[in-house]
């Protein structure tokens, strides 16, 4: 009888080729379910981009923006083109009233040593009054200058100062002008029948007082449409400011959605 160790019989070692075999297909199976969970992460992130670029509140939320940066724009052009404008045709008249001032003071007047104009004229107020035009043009163009170069932030600065400054200079002049206007001053002055008896003495050629009083009665109603424009200008600045809060907030809840990269990429 066989020992039991002899009985034993040493199992055969398995063949290499199917432990190669079955490494390679143990391999295979990590690799299939690595590339599986990167197709399933770009298909979610596909899915998600998919779903923001048709999130229909973030569009809504696009073109309120733009509508409010549209009429901000469109509200701050118009009042400093209008500010500009009435600014300059009064800077106008008031230079050119000065200048025929300067220029015909020293003419000779019978009975009159001092000369055509009025006794002790007061120059201050036709000065006041340009000088108020000149800082309120230059502001409005200064502004329209800035918006056109698109620079956002020294254009709401620009806005602020040039309201601010248009505001309170008109208010001073409106007041101070009316408050001192009277017969001495140039303006007074031209309307008066004594300038009009100078006037016939003179000839209309070397001093036309009568034209001045014409000149007087425009910028009168320049004056007037001026103050009524330094209301609008109120009304336009609260307007304005309150469109761009608006767009901040709005700009505040779509950076916080998509990125302030994406942002400055879709409003330019």
């Amino acid at each position: 009888m066989s020992s039991p160790t002899l009985q034993t019989v040493p199992k055969a070692p398995r063949d290499g080729a199917e432990d190669n075999y079955k490494k390679s297909d143990f391999h295979f199976s990590w690799t299939e379910i690595i590339t599986d969970n990167l197709r399933s992460h770009e298909r979610h992130a596909s899915m998600q981009k998919s779903k923001a670029e048709v999130n229909p509140r973030r569009e809504f939320l696009q073109r309120q923006y733009h509508r409010f940066r549209k009429w901000t724009r469109i509200a701050s052009v118009t009042t400093n083109v209008i500010s500009a404008l009435l600014s300059i045709v009064m800077e106008s008249i008031m230079i050119y009233t000065l200048y025929k001032f300067y220029a015909t003071k020293n003419l000779f007047v019978t009975g009159r040593p001092w000369g055509p104009w009025a006794m002790g004229t007061i120059l201050w107020p036709t000065i006041m009054l340009a000088v108020a035009s000149i800082i309120t043009s230059i502001s409005a163009l200064v502004v329209l200058c800035v918006i056109w170069c698109k620079a956002k932030q020294k254009a709401a600065y620009f806005s602020l100062l040039y309201a601010l400054v248009h505001i309170i200079a008109w208010l001073v002049v409106s007041v101070a002008y009316r408050v001192e206007k009277t017969e001495k001053d140039l303006w007074g002055w031209s309307c008066t029948d004594k300038a009009k008896a100078i006037q016939q003495q003179l000839g209309s050629k070397t001093l036309d007082f009568e034209s001045l009083c014409k000149l007087q009665i425009y910028q009168a109603s320049s004056w007037e449409v001026s103050v009524a424009e330094v209301t609008i200008k109120v009304l336009a600045t609260g307007v304005t400011w309150y469109l761009d809060a608006k767009q901040k907030g709005l700009k505040t809840e779509i950076v916080g959605d998509i990125g302030s990269t994406v942002f400055d990429q879709i409003t330019g």
